[in-house]
């Protein structure tokens, strides 16, 4: 049970955004314009926990190597559910000798730009938060410290107690605080060369000797990710990839263009599709439909271009490259452009229907539907000829040999169990979803206290028309809300950037009407509010400034 408040005034603010990355901005930049397009809340006060000295990039968009790219193009990648090319514009603003240093010359809303450019945008859309926050007269204070504990009180609000700092008392509570660390090697988290994610991937140029053998385990976009930094390094020594199935991702066609509409898995569509057949969605009925767009678009609909060519990786990814250097795939643009919709697709789906996607057809899905941009797919290539690369299937396990030194990965082949020995192990299987078995405090506080429960499709339970916490008891908690990947089990698509400002938006617009319908808090009250002084982070610097830092 949660211990009563300490006797005596409670520092207060009107909401607290837990993680102040890419999606806690996004949405913190959203709730101020749907103050300032509607005001009369009254001068609200707002607090924002996130450790790093600059709010914006968060982990997935911090200084790195300039070969560090998005797998989304830019013209999909904004702060701003209602302006997708608000990054795109942002760039064109810049210096081009600043843009030239991370290998950028003209900017094309199609271009795979690298990672570090989003970070520097959403540094300077915090610097926007602040200006707008004052201009509405709200404050705004940056907290620099991660929270250990969240808990929701009987008067609807929510107590939040940062590792560093007094706890507050908060009329709204949005957790964003990012992705929970990959729990699939907690026994080698201390074993000397491993590393428990490739990211910042400079920390694998770093730390990993020139010649040395490295295994990365995974074959998805983080292990292209891997892999290309250790290219673009100069990386002498062999490199295995290792997986259950053994795919690559899909190479993304330089020539997609985005649908003008999808009809029958837009939010419209899928809603009157799910009503002719008794008010769900069937697996079968989605992917009927996946086949009758992409049809509409005169695209393929072999499978070796829908679900990929049953071969070795090499030969699989020469002719993926081949593909998507001669021609547009339409199929792929149909499956970006659901993102619009993909999570009211999932919330049609029965809960019969989620299990049998995750168990049969989300390893799949996912190796075709994360597309990564040709030029890390020719690195890779590159890789491959001269016998550097390899990928295998039938990925056991790891484990770390401490007399030799060595990270030992079984792999099992048609011709029985094999063994594969490297001085490294680069675990790219992705970040946990899986919030029972996380060891963060702050999920694991709320599923032990009973404000929280687990999605079994992963993350925290949510409302699917608010995004609030589902309590033990099903109760939903309208002072607490979540963005991100811990949403994903009733969003399902959380992880690329135009859903999460799009979700984010919704949230923002709510809470903000939620705000204004109530009196503010009173920042000139007594013991209310902490100095945000003390709180605030400097303004972020210039983007060259920060790349240069």
């Amino acid at each position: 049970m949660m211990p009563p408040p300490s006797a005596g005034r409670q520092a207060a603010t009107d909401l607290a955004i837990v993680g102040g990355g890419s999606v806690g901005v996004s949405f913190l930049y959203q709730f101020l314009l749907a103050l300032q397009a509607a005001p009369g809340a009254g001068a609200l006060t707002i607090h924002l926990f996130e450790p790093q000295p600059e709010p914006g990039p968060g982990a997935a968009y911090q200084d790195d190597l300039r070969s560090n790219l998005l797998n989304i193009p830019a013209g999909n990648m904004s702060a701003r559910a209602d302006r997708r090319l608000d990054f795109v514009d942002w760039l064109r603003e810049q210096d081009p000798g600043w843009l030239a240093g991370y290998g950028v010359g003209s900017i094309d809303p199609a271009d795979f730009l690298p990672r570090p450019l989003f970070g520097a945008y959403m540094r300077a859309v915090y610097a926007r938060c602040r200006q707008l926050a004052q201009a509405l007269g709200a404050t705004l204070a940056h907290v620099p410290s991660r929270v250990g504990r969240v808990a929701p009180l009987a008067d609807g609000r929510v107590r939040v107690e940062p590792d560093a700092g007094e706890p507050l008392l908060a009329r709204r509570v949005v957790l964003c605080n990012g992705n929970l660390p990959s729990q699939a090697f907690p026994s080698l988290e201390d074993a000397p060369g491993y590393f428990n994610s490739p990211y910042p991937v400079c920390t694998l140029t770093a730390g990993i000797a020139p010649d040395a053998s490295v295994c990365v385990v995974g074959t998805s976009l983080s292990a292209v990710d891997a892999v290309a930094a250790l290219q673009q390094a100069g990386h002498r020594g062999p490199i295995l990839c290792a997986s259950r199935n053994g795919r690559l991702p899909s190479v993304r066609s330089p020539h997609n263009r985005a649908p003008d509409a999808l009809q029958r898995l837009s939010r419209d569509g899928a809603v009157a599709l799910a009503a002719r057949h008794g008010g769900a969605l069937t697996l079968d009925v989605v992917w009927q439909a996946l086949r009758d767009e992409v049809l509409a678009l005169n695209g393929s609909l072999e499978d070796d271009d829908l679900l990929g060519p049953d071969r070795d990786a090499r030969s699989a990814l020469e002719e993926e490259i081949q593909r998507s250097a001669a021609a547009p795939r339409p199929w792929q643009a149909v499956a970006a452009a659901t993102n619009a919709a993909v999570d009211q697709i999932w919330h049609l789906i029965p809960d019969g229907e989620r299990r049998r996607f995750q168990s049969q057809w989300r390893s799949l899905w996912m190796a075709r539907r994360a597309t990564f941009p040709m030029r890390n797919a020719l690195k890779l290539q590159a890789l491959f000829g001269t016998g550097q690369l390899a990928v295998a299937a039938g990925y056991c396990d790891s484990v770390h040999d401490a007399a030799s030194g060595l990270f030992v990965t079984r792999l099992r082949t048609p011709r029985g169990q094999i063994e594969h020995r490297s001085r490294y192990l680069i675990n790219a299987t992705s970040f946990s979803v899986d919030a029972q078995r996380t060891q963060d405090p702050l999920v694991s506080g709320l599923l032990r206290e009973g404000h929280a429960q687990a999605d079994p499709h992963g993350g925290l339970a949510l409302d699917y028309g608010t995004g609030c916490v589902k309590n033990a008891s099903g109760r939903v908690l309208a002072g607490l809300s979540v963005l991100g990947s811990l949403a994903g089990g009733t969003y399902f698509w959380t992880t690329s950037m135009d859903v999460n400002a799009r979700l984010a938006r919704d949230q923002a617009v709510r809470i903000a009407a939620d705000l204004r319908a109530a009196p503010a808090t009173d920042p000139e009250s007594p013991g209310d509010i902490p100095s945000p002084a003390k709180w605030t982070a400097h303004r972020p610097p210039h983007p060259a400034q920060a790349a240069s830092s």
